[in-house]
């Protein structure tokens, strides 16, 4: 018999390497989100249901204790150390047990309103203090409802919204793995480290629908959930984690994008007064800012480094700290996928066409033309050509400072760190006939959707 158990015991333990625990994973029956955005460590919180009842967390199971009633709502307070509701003035219940959790659930089966805002299953209130937080507690497939049509607009394309779909309940369980929030009580947050949560208020018919539609089904690279990161819109291409992060990841790849519908393009103008601000803001030493420069790119383009030259030195940045140099003089970069020219003036800059090893063609952005199948010239800011195997995207780059003038002028495509997938861009692949499983195939390199 021992030697039986000795044998189940090292089978057990041979499945457990082979497949870790974030292999198995799946979405929990609750999950417990932070309500940080509107209601955290707040003097007290305003409950807009007339009919609640109270209760507890009993293992995951909300046990009740007592019904309320009160015309016009709640009000939720710290007394003495304990949670508290009030009706007006009137202390009506107090949670004497609040290691057991201080919660509450709309008595009909409705969603409990808080402020403006109203979230489905149940609200926790965890004080600190003399001030409470409250908590969503709710099914992991509910919470989605409400993060999807935040996260995406509910007019994207079904299949784009199923890629989302699939992407945030990935990230959800990568981040609930992380246990980041342990200390606070609860498994996520409702705003951009976890992901942006509004509860039932902002759900939407087509989102609610990608979610269903895709119930439970994750990404997976060598078994485990992966960071399924995503973002606004790339411009032409997304990055490699580490050009943004600290950490290289085998499923976060650079690759193209030339589907995305639609994509983000912007442009920003700096004084040299607002650069030597930035400068000194972030520690340089350069004296004032007499030029700029873009000293190193990704394979893709996108400005990997950038030189800030002063009358008393040189100041260099790397990576997405590029984005947020610029956030005293105006706010952060809408991206790193950009390329300078002077302030006001006509210049134009030096392009290659690359292949993300080397540069094919290369040549001032006026010697290249945007044209029809007739050969007629067109107006377009992302031209490709095309080999006959491979299409490639002219890229602008800085070979020189840019100095003299009033300052410069960067031109810029795409929206957010460009790792991952892009949204835009899985709209665009999904209007032109990819389902959701294909989408996140091309975004997330070498993975498995299931």
């Amino acid at each position: 018999m021992k030697k039986l158990l000795f044998i189940f015991l090292l089978i057990l333990a041979l499945a457990a390497l082979a497949f870790p625990a974030t292999a198995l994973a799946s979405t929990p029956a609750t999950i417990r989100i932070g309500l940080t955005r509107d209601f955290s460590n707040r003097e007290s919180i305003n409950i807009g249901n007339t009919n609640i009842t109270a209760g507890h967390n009993n293992n995951g199971i909300f046990s009740p204790v007592s019904t309320l009633h009160s015309p016009s709502g709640f009000t939720v307070r710290v007394t003495g150390g304990q949670v508290a509701l009030f009706s007006g003035s009137q202390q009506v219940f107090t949670f004497t047990d609040t290691s057991r959790g201080a919660q509450i659930i709309d008595t009909n089966g409705g969603n409990i309103t808080l402020g403006s805002y109203a979230y489905r299953g149940a609200i926790e209130f965890r004080p600190s203090g003399g001030r409470v937080t409250a908590i969503n507690v709710l099914c992991p497939e509910l919470y989605l409802f409400g993060v999807l049509p935040i996260e995406m607009s509910h007019s994207f394309h079904i299949e784009a919204l199923k890629a989302q779909a699939v992407a945030s309940r990935t990230f959800m369980v990568y981040r609930m793995n992380e246990g980041s929030h342990s200390h606070n009580g609860f498994d996520l947050c409702d705003n951009t480290h976890c992901q942006s949560y509004r509860g039932a208020s902002r759900e939407h018919a087509s989102t609610t629908q990608a979610v269903n539609d895709t119930r439970g089904t994750m990404i997976y690279h060598n078994n485990a959930v992966i960071l399924a990161v995503y973002f606004a819109s790339s411009g032409g291409s997304t990055d490699n984690s580490e050009n943004v992060w600290v950490q290289a990841r085998p499923y976060l790849r650079a690759v193209r994008d030339i589907a995305e519908h639609d994509p983000v393009e912007w442009t920003r103008t700096f004084t040299w007064a607002q650069l030597t601000t930035a400068s000194n803001t972030a520690g340089a030493n350069i004296g004032t800012a007499t030029g700029l420069s873009v000293t190193r790119t990704s394979p893709y383009g996108r400005a990997q480094e950038i030189t800030v030259q002063g009358t008393g030195g040189e100041w260099r940045v790397t990576g997405e700290a590029i984005r947020n140099f610029f956030a005293p003089v105006g706010g952060a970069l809408m991206s790193r996928n950009f390329h300078i020219a002077g302030a006001g003036t006509s210049s134009t800059p030096t392009v290659w066409v690359t292949d993300g090893r080397s540069a094919a063609v290369s040549g001032i952005l006026d010697s290249f033309a945007w044209r029809n199948g007739a050969a007629t010239p067109m107006a377009g800011n992302n031209m490709y050509v095309f080999d006959g195997t491979t299409l490639r995207r002219v890229d602008a780059g800085q070979s020189a400072p840019v100095t003299g003038g009033t300052g410069v002028t960067l031109v810029g495509r795409g929206w957010g760190h460009g790792v991952g997938m892009s949204q835009r861009g899985a709209h665009g692949m999904a209007l032109a006939g990819h389902n959701y499983r294909a989408i996140l195939l091309h975004y997330y390199t070498g993975v498995e959707v299931r």
